[in-house]
C-alpha cells in the first residue's frame, strides 16, 4: 500500500477496518456452513480457497493500485478501496476457518467451550509470533510480496495435505494440480519498475533506487526523497537541497552539524564536501536507508560523517554533543513523523544547540491557501521554541502553490532579508558557501506575517499532522 498512498494513520485505519469487516463477515459464514455441511472436505477447501485467494495478491497489486491512485479518490478513499480490493476476499476466506474447526472438533454439545477455547488461544498465539515475526524478521528479511505467496502456497499445501490425509487421492491431486497452475501462472517476482535499479521491503519503508537518464532517484514509499546526477555529483537537482545551506549565513563559523533524516544523503555528502573543517552526523531510523544512501549515491564513508542508525528524537534525547546547525530533513509530502513536529521536539533540538546555534525544517506545503495548514501548524509551533524564525519558500512564486518550505529556528536579534543578502554576498566572495545563486535563495526570505489563529499548536499530547496534510485536498 504504501508505494502508492504513503503510510499514514488513513492507510493503517483502513487496513484495520477492512481486515475487521472481513473477519466479521468470514467468522458469520463459518459458522453457517459449518452447520450445513460439517464435514471436512468442505472445510479443506475453504483452507484451499483462502490460500489460492492470496497468492497472487502481489502480481496484480500494482495494477489494481495502480489504477485506483490514478483515479485519486482522496487520502480517505483511496487506501479504503486499495485494502477493500486486495484483502477482503482473502480475509473472508480465512475467517471462516476458525468457526468451522470448531464445529468439525466439537464432539458434543458440552465440549464446544473448551475446543473454542483452545482453537482461539492457538489463533492468538499463531497472531502474535506471525506479527512479532513479520515485524522483526520476514519482512526486512523477505520482503511484502515473497511473504504474501508463502502464506497462500503454505494454506494450499496444508489443505492438499489434508485430503491425502483423508485418503482422497483425487481431490488432494485436484488441489495440487490447481495450485501448480497457479504458481505457473504467476511464475517469478512481480515485475519491477523500468529503470529500477534496487528495491527492498523494510521495516519502515519501501525503498526504490531508479534511473532515468543520467539522473539517480530515490524513493521511500510513494515519495521521491533524494536525487543525484550520475555525471556530475555535485550538481543540485532537487533545489530545495541548496536551500539548506541558508543556515550557514546566521552561524558562518559552525564545526558542528546534524541531519535528521537522511534519504540519499545528498544534502550531508554536499556539506561533508563544501565545508572541510565542519564534522557533519546524519540520524536515519532505517538502516536499509542509510546502506542505500552509501551503495547507490556514493555518500562518503569517513570520520567526518558519521551515520547513526536511530530515531531522531531518540538520538536528541541521548546525545552529549552539541551542535552548531540541526537540519530537518525527515517530512515528506504525505506523511510526517508527528514526534518529529511538535513543541517538545523542537525545544529538544533548541537545547542541543551552542550558543548562536540554529535548527533549519524542510516542511512541504503552501504558505497560504487551502494546502498551508500543515505549514502554518508547523510555523506557529517552531515560534513556540526559536525566539526569531525565518521562512525561505523555496523558488518564491505563488503563496498558495504547494512546494517546498524552509524554516529556520535562531535565536534574537532579527535579520532583514538586505542583511542576509549581505551575508549571502559575502560567503559567496569568500567561497565560504559555494552553492550558486545563494543571494537569490536568501532574498526568497518571506517577511509577510503568517497567519496562524485558525492552526494548532503541535505537541506530543495533540498532533493531528496526517489531518492538516490533508486539509484542502
Amino acid at each position: 500500500m504504501a508505494p502508492y498512498f504513503g503510510n499514514s494513520v488513513y492507510v493503517w485505519g483502513s487496513l484495520i477496518g477492512v481486515f475487521l469487516a472481513a473477519l466479521s463477515l468470514g467468522y458469520y459464514l463459518g459458522g453457517r456452513l459449518s452447520t450445513r455441511w460439517p464435514h471436512r472436505g468442505p472445510f479443506l477447501a475453504l483452507v484451499f480457497l483462502a490460500g489460492a485467494a492470496t497468492f497472487p495478491i502481489p502480481h496484480f497489486a500494482d495494477a489494481v493500485l495502480g489504477g485506483i491512485a490514478a483515479h485519486d479518490y482522496g487520502p480517505r478513499g483511496n487506501p479504503l478501496l486499495g485494502s477493500t480490493a486486495l484483502f477482503f476476499i482473502p480475509a473472508v476466506l480465512m475467517a471462516t476457518i476458525s468457526p468451522y474447526a470448531i464445529r468439525l472438533r466439537a464432539q458434543s454439545v458440552e465440549g464446544v467451550g473448551g475446543v473454542a477455547g483452545t482453537l482461539y488461544a492457538l489463533s492468538t498465539l499463531g497472531s502474535i509470533a506471525g506479527t512479532l515475526l513479520a515485524a522483526f524478521v520476514l519482512i526486512s528479511t523477505f520482503g511484502g510480496s515473497a511473504i504474501m505467496q508463502l502464506l497462500g502456497g503454505t494454506e494450499m499445501a496444508l489443505a492438499a495435505l489434508g485430503l491425502v490425509w483423508d485418503r482422497r487421492p483425487r481431490a488432494a491431486a485436484g488441489a495440487a494440480a490447481a495450485a501448480g497452475v497457479l504458481l505457473v501462472l504467476t511464475a517469478g517476482p512481480p515485475a519491477g519498475e523500468s529503470g529500477t535499479v534496487f528495491a527492498r521491503d523494510t521495516a519502515y519503508h519501501r525503498i526504490t533506487v531508479a534511473d532515468e537518464g543520467r539522473i539517480r532517484y530515490l524513493r521511500l514509499d510513494n515519495y521521491w526523497q533524494s536525487a543525484r546526477d550520475l555525471d556530475a555529483p555535485l550538481r543540485t537537482v532537487f533545489p530545495y537541497t541548496d536551500y539548506l545551506h541558508l543556515p550557514v549565513l546566521f552561524d558562518p563559523g559552525f564545526h558542528r552539524v546534524l541531519f535528521v533524516g537522511m534519504g540519499g544523503g545528498t544534502a550531508p555528502g554536499r556539506f561533508h564536501h563544501d565545508y572541510p573543517n565542519a564534522a557533519v552526523e546524519v540520524v536515519e531510523i532505517d538502516p536499509a536507508v542509510a546502506d542505500a544512501a552509501r551503495r547507490f549515491f556514493a555518500v562518503p564513508d569517513d570520520a567526518r560523517l558519521r551515520v547513526h542508525v536511530m530515531d531522531g528524537r531518540l538520538w536528541l534525547r541521548r546525545a552529549a554533543e552539541r551542535y552548531d546547525l540541526i537540519i530537518l530533513d525527515a517530512y515528506l509530502i504525505d506523511t510526517i513523523p508527528f514526534h518529529l513536529a511538535t513543541r517538545e521536539f523542537y525545544q529538544a533540538a533548541a537545547a542541543r544547540l551552542t550558543p548562536g546555534g540554529v535548527v533549519a525544517g524542510n516542511v512541504i506545503g503552501a504558505v497560504q491557501g487551502p494546502q498551508s495548514r500543515l505549514f502554518r501548524a508547523i510555523y506557529k509551533t517552531f515560534r513556540s521554541a526559536f525566539a526569531e524564525v525565518y521562512v525561505f519558500p523555496v523558488g518564491g512564486g505563488a503563496p498558495e502553490s504547494l512546494r517546498n518550505i524552509i524554516l529556520v529556528g535562531a535565536a534574537g536579534p532579527r535579520v532583514t532579508r538586505a542583511g542576509l543578502l549581505a551575508r549571502a554576498e559575502a560567503a559567496a566572495r569568500r567561497r565560504l558557501i559555494r552553492i550558486d545563486g545563494l543571494r537569490r535563495d536568501a532574498g526568497d526570505l518571506l517577511e509577510a506575517p503568517i497567519e496562524t489563529r485558525d492552526v494548532p499548536l503541535l505537541t506530543d499530547d495533540y498532533a493531528p499532522t496526517d489531518a492538516l496534510i490533508t486539509a484542502g485536498r
